[in-house]
């Protein structure tokens, strides 16, 4: 599953040796997924006589699609040798095992050669990983965070250079369908500072999906795509964890770079928020957004969860200010030029050449609590876009 998620795969169907399914069943499963490219994977000795099974389902389940799936093995020759009879595709190929960095490489790499319009094409994702690496060299560890229409992508490139990615098809426009069918109605109005009604909800997201690359018009369409935002992010980031890749390198990651959707959004202070939520941030977090080929110091977030109470200092070309924290706190605090971050009570420290926003403090705990109740939920939620200013006033 890490190598799917790495190469922007979508996983769509796994099937195991001891399936208790009959043979014509396994084939209707492998028949409805459609795939462009199956693994078989024989971790063990004993794997052969239930693989060789496996694909003489494959064999007779997608026969007659066009064009024929491909098939990567990782198995030794004499039991590759079998499962390629057995499956009688045009195309096989030898996989390393799956389970080390070089059998997920080689898997990355041929999943993005399927997805490549043209030999000499760059991959948007490649793009992403790319910049990442160009950032930690200069940063240390950071997050690259895209978001557009059709996919979410989060690149962590650590102090020493190791790179994780996922690319998951689940973005805010094109694929805001899928999104929906994954997380639930409930999953996208949990963030929605408004009541609405579920087939409502319903609707506009499918019209979402159908008119990708709209400019939301109203703050209603704008609260949606926010929403979505924060879902498509803690959705991928759900992927991540449970491929093994461990999900507190994405939360404190140092400094966070916003691309895409989430850096198109009409206020810095809405894409702040949606990082913030979506990943669930900790720790201290420089957050930069890129416009225009431009990168952008936007905010430094501090998470804190103080005993108490404490006392944040923030300093900068207007002098230096204080704002007395408690459980629950969440709040902005602008500032102009250089700034420096202090505090009594928490171990929060950062500096900042400037920054476009300023200084967010979130003491609301992790994980996130949200009311489940409307009458608490709507003005939890109301108060959280009101704290960084996230949303446009209401038209009169």
């Amino acid at each position: 599953m890490r190598g799917t998620l790495a190469g922007g795969a979508d996983l769509v169907t796994t099937l195991v040796t001891n399936d208790p399914r009959r043979f014509v069943e396994r084939a209707a499963v492998l028949r409805a997924a459609r795939p462009d490219l199956v693994v078989a994977c024989a971790s063990e000795r004993g794997d052969a006589d239930g693989l060789v099974d496996l694909a003489e389902a494959l064999r007779f389940g997608c026969a007659a699609q066009q064009p024929c799936p491909e098939l990567m093995i990782q198995a030794d020759d004499r039991v590759r040798a079998r499962i390629a009879d057995a499956a009688g595709l045009a195309t096989t190929s030898a996989l390393p095992d799956i389970r080390t960095d070089a059998g997920r490489d080689a898997l990355v790499a041929r999943i993005r050669a399927l997805r490549r319009p043209s030999r000499d094409a760059v991959l948007r994702d490649e793009a992403v990983e790319a910049q990442a690496g160009e950032i930690a060299r200069e940063r240390g560890s950071v997050l690259v965070l895209d978001l557009d229409e059709a996919r979410a992508s989060l690149c962590h490139v650590s102090a020493s250079g190791v790179l994780t990615s996922v690319h998951a098809r689940l973005g805010i426009g094109a694929t805001a369908d899928v999104l929906l069918a994954r997380v639930g109605v409930d999953g996208i109005r949990r963030w929605i500072p408004r009541p609405v009604d579920a087939p409502v909800l319903v609707e506009r997201v499918f019209n979402r999906a159908l008119w990708p690359g709209a400019v939301p018009a109203t703050v209603a369409a704008l609260t949606l795509e926010i929403a979505l935002a924060r879902e498509a992010i803690a959705s991928a980031l759900a992927l991540a964890d449970r491929a093994g890749i461990q999900a507190a390198t994405y939360r404190a990651p140092g400094t966070v770079l916003l691309l895409g959707k989430l850096a198109e959004l009409p206020r810095a202070s809405a894409a702040v928020l949606v990082a913030i939520e979506g990943l669930e941030l900790d720790g201290v977090t420089t957050v930069l957004r890129e416009q225009g080929g431009v990168i952008d110091p936007v905010a430094i977030v501090a998470v804190t969860w103080p005993r108490r109470s404490a006392t944040v200092r923030v300093s900068d070309d207007t002098g230096a200010h204080e704002e007395r924290i408690s459980r629950g706190s969440f709040l902005l605090m602008p500032t102009s030029g250089a700034v420096k971050l202090s505090a009594s009570g928490a171990d929060l420290r950062a500096e900042a050449a400037s920054l476009s926003l300023g200084v967010v403090v979130d003491a609301r705990g992790r994980p996130l609590a949200i009311p489940p109740r409307d009458a608490e939920r709507l003005p939890t939620i109301a108060r959280w876009h009101a704290a960084l200013d996230a949303l446009p006033p209401e038209p009169a």
